[in-house]
């Protein structure tokens, strides 16, 4: 439906970490605009793999789960991501303030307590991830191509020449 509403024109990033066969059922349905995120104990989220889905590919990025969270704090606290007031938002804040940090000999590690969840606050990260990428432009490149108005030539008549 958000799609839709937004005229078939959205960017979808998609945690492909727990089930592979998503990213099928995704390329089936929104196309080329998918792309794939694979959240691991380590990787900075530039890195990509082309993964075969359905009759074309997927890009999917790799990112570290800390390094994700991390980079998501970072731009709140240098106001360059915002969180509107409202209960949604409001539930995914308090994901993100409920994870449990853990320091090992490899860093930080974030966890959820037993019975809680963080996918509102991961896919806020997730959205603050993509939308700082650098490869942003070439995501958007494909959609912004199919949506452009083909150049009609102008029509001139003969009283055009007097």
């Amino acid at each position: 439906m958000v799609d839709w509403r937004y005229n078939s024109n959205a960017l979808i990033v998609a945690d492909l970490s727990n089930d592979a066969t998503y990213a099928e059922v995704l390329r089936e349905t929104f196309g080329p605009q998918v792309i794939g995120l694979h959240i691991s104990s380590h990787g900075d989220g530039m890195n990509f793999e082309r993964r075969p889905v359905g009759a074309g590919a997927m890009l999917v990025y790799t990112i570290g789960r800390t390094h994700l969270l991390e980079l998501f704090h970072s731009e709140l606290l240098a106001d360059q991501v915002r969180m509107v007031n409202d209960p949604m938002s409001r539930r995914a804040y308090e994901q993100l303030m409920n994870l449990e940090t853990e320091m090992r000999d490899t860093g930080v590690i974030y966890k959820c307590l037993p019975g809680q969840h963080d996918d509102l606050g991961i896919s806020c990260a997730m959205l603050a991830w993509a939308a700082a990428h650098p490869h942003l432009n070439e995501w958007i490149r494909p959609m912004l191509a199919t949506r452009r108005p083909l150049w009609q030539p102008q029509k001139f008549s003969w009283g055009a020449f007097t």
